[in-house]
């Protein structure tokens, strides 16, 4: 890992996304779509990302929640080497469909959570009712915390099929023991009770003590938030080790050299995070992730986490521009 050569590729990749996405685009987006090529090591393609970005415009209606903003986030997870463009936006949108008429709301967190099922229609249904117990579970376990931003890791972990209600309870475990080890209350560390049952449901102290020993090491070398509760959770489950935290932490600093990090540090550990993540993932037994799917699923619940907090963000700017 050449922290510079990393810290070139994101400055380039994203003057070319901004050129794309032009200057309505708010910057996190713009450094979301940056890092999501970056971090899987792919090279940017502005045409097609744009024929990605028309086909869904060409499927979504006027008040459709991928519209506008984060039009160019979502064109960009579908945006696959090698893929039938018409034959992805198609699938999302059934994807969704399937969720949607479960219960999910129509909001852009069904469309993320729609990224996570399985691509075979015969399992839509089935994942979907899976990720609908467990959110009703989960939701249950804490009512006025749980919204449509759950979505997305309902469907991920919904897919192990376990007892949801008991799958929920481990959730509320880790929860309340995480808020004594230093973490804050709220959305994030939801998120975070939510990935550390993403191996194995069963509570397990141990992960509590390595997760808190990460959030440890990261407010001492750099710049933590709650936004990253989620990834060190990744980090947890899959046995990160102290020289790996510390390859994360160099990069964050060297990418914090860039102009581009001056007034979004968070953005450039989420960067670091995702880019060893993926350097790690790319062998399974390095990383423990012998029951991960696929390494492009870790990648996209990464985004995914990272999307629906920048569309909460973008939402509460909004409504008080409004009030304003």
């Amino acid at each position: 890992m050449d922290a510079n050569v990393i810290r070139q590729e994101v400055e380039t990749t994203y003057e070319k996304v901004k050129s794309l996405a032009g200057w309505t685009v708010d910057k996190n987006v713009v450094l979301t779509i940056t890092s999501y090529y970056v971090t899987s090591e792919r090279e940017f393609d502005a045409v097609s990302l744009s024929r990605v970005m028309d086909a869904i415009k060409s499927r979504a209606g006027w008040l459709s929640p991928l519209r506008g903003n984060l039009l160019p986030m979502m064109a960009a997870f579908l945006d696959q080497p090698g893929a039938d463009i018409e034959k992805e936006v198609n699938r999302l949108f059934a994807k969704q469909q399937v969720l949607k008429g479960l219960g999910f709301r129509n909001t852009i967190h069904s469309y993320l959570a729609a990224l996570l099922v399985t691509n075979d229609p015969e399992l839509y249904e089935v994942e979907a009712r899976q990720a609908k117990r467990l959110y009703d579970a989960i939701k249950k376990q804490h009512f006025f915390l749980t919204s449509d931003d759950d979505y997305a890791y309902a469907v991920l972990l919904g897919k192990r099929g376990e007892n949801p209600i008991e799958h929920a309870k481990s959730m509320r475990m880790y929860y309340d023991a995480l808020r004594t080890e230093g973490f804050r209350s709220g959305n994030e560390l939801q998120w975070l009770s939510q990935v550390l049952t993403y191996i194995e449901i069963k509570h397990d102290p141990n992960l509590i003590t390595r997760a808190a020993e990460i959030l440890s090491h990261f407010k001492r070398t750099t710049k933590i938030r709650p936004v990253h509760y989620p990834m060190i959770g990744f980090l947890t489950v899959f046995g990160i080790d102290d020289a790996e935290l510390k390859k994360i932490v160099e990069l964050t600093h060297t990418l914090e050299e860039s102009k581009l990090f001056k007034w979004n540090r968070e953005m450039a550990l989420s960067i670091a995070i995702g880019y060893i993540m993926h350097e790690l993932t790319e062998s399974a037994e390095a990383a423990s992730v012998s029951l991960a799917t696929s390494i492009e699923l870790i990648i996209q619940a990464q985004q995914a986490v990272m999307a629906a907090t920048i569309a909460a963000m973008v939402a509460s700017s909004t409504a008080n521009s409004s009030n304003s």
